[in-house]
C-alpha cells in the first residue's frame, strides 16, 4: 500500500511532541486501536503514570531499555526490558513506563476499545516520577549484568 493511500483504508496519522520531550508517532485505525512509535528526548524521563478500563497496552523495546513500573494492590512492582523485550499491561492496572535518553518503543493499543480510556494515576505518578535512572536501576539490580 502506497502511504497516500492510508487515509482511504480508515487510517489516521498523528505526530506530536509531548511535554517530557517524547516524539510520538501515531497510526490510528477506525476501530480505535492504535500502534504508536515512542521516541525518547536526548534526556531520560518517565511518562504519565494512567490506566485503561478495557484497552490492553503491549510495549516491544526496539532500542534501549524501558522502566516499567505497575501499581498491583498498592504496591509498586518495578521491571525493566531490554532491547528487542516486550511487557503488557491489563486493563485496571495502573502503569507507568521511563524511556532513559535516545530509546524507542513501540506501544500497540489492543482489547476492547472506548473512546477516552485513559486514566491517570496519581498515586502511581507519587511512586514513580521521583524514580531517577540510577534508581531504577539500583531496585532491578539483577537486570542489568
Amino acid at each position: 500500500m502506497e502511504y497516500t493511500q492510508i487515509a482511504s483504508h480508515g487510517i489516521r496519522t498523528n505526530k506530536e511532541v509531548m511535554p517530557n520531550g517524547e516524539q510520538r508517532t501515531r497510526l490510528i485505525f477506525s476501530d480505535g486501536r492504535t500502534y504508536i512509535r515512542t521516541e525518547a528526548s536526548k534526556s531520560g524521563a518517565w511518562q504519565n503514570s494512567h490506566y485503561h478500563t478495557a484497552l490492553e497496552e503491549t510495549y516491544l523495546v526496539q532500542k534501549g531499555w524501558i522502566g516499567f513500573a505497575e501499581l498491583i494492590d498498592g504496591s509498586l512492582h518495578l521491571s525493566v526490558e531490554k532491547e528487542n523485550n516486550q511487557c503488557s499491561v491489563k486493563p485496571m492496572v495502573p502503569h507507568n513506563i521511563y524511556l532513559p535518553a535516545n530509546s524507542i518503543i513501540f506501544t500497540v493499543k489492543h482489547g476492547k476499545y472506548a473512546q477516552g480510556d485513559w486514566h491517570a494515576s496519581k498515586a502511581l505518578d507519587d511512586l514513580t516520577k521521583y524514580l531517577s535512572e540510577q534508581q531504577i536501576k539500583k531496585r532491578v539490580e539483577g537486570s542489568f549484568i
